[in-house]
């Protein structure tokens, strides 16, 4: 029982064009675990892993059809006016969100 927490667009700290390309690589290996998390939350910054167009996109589609939960900060996804971009999760709110991470046994926050 775990979850994965997006907070940003990149992985870690650093070089921007390494963090994009580490994001990218986590995203397509989760795809391979024998086990998916039990649900996938995007806030702040992470929300722009969602849009139509982002490296990840494609594999996030995949990941989704796959019966994987993706839930979208609707407040960020307002703030950063993506609106019409995000097109794949479920848009959600923090209350809901909160409550996937308290429940969750383990948090991955790349």
């Amino acid at each position: 029982n775990f979850v994965i927490a997006f907070t940003s667009d990149k992985m870690c700290e650093g070089e921007e064009e390494l963090g994009r390309l580490l994001i990218t690589n986590f995203i397509k290996a989760i795809k391979d675990l024998d086990v998916l998390p039990a649900k996938m939350v995007f806030y702040n910054n992470g929300v722009k892993l969602g849009i139509m167009g982002s490296p990840v996109y494609e594999h996030l589609k995949e990941i989704e059809s796959m019966g994987e939960n993706l839930l979208f900060c609707a407040t960020c996804v307002n703030f950063y006016s993506l609106q019409d971009k995000v097109k794949i999760g479920t848009l959600s709110n923090m209350f809901e969100i909160a409550q996937v991470l308290a429940s969750a046994g383990n948090i991955i926050k790349p």
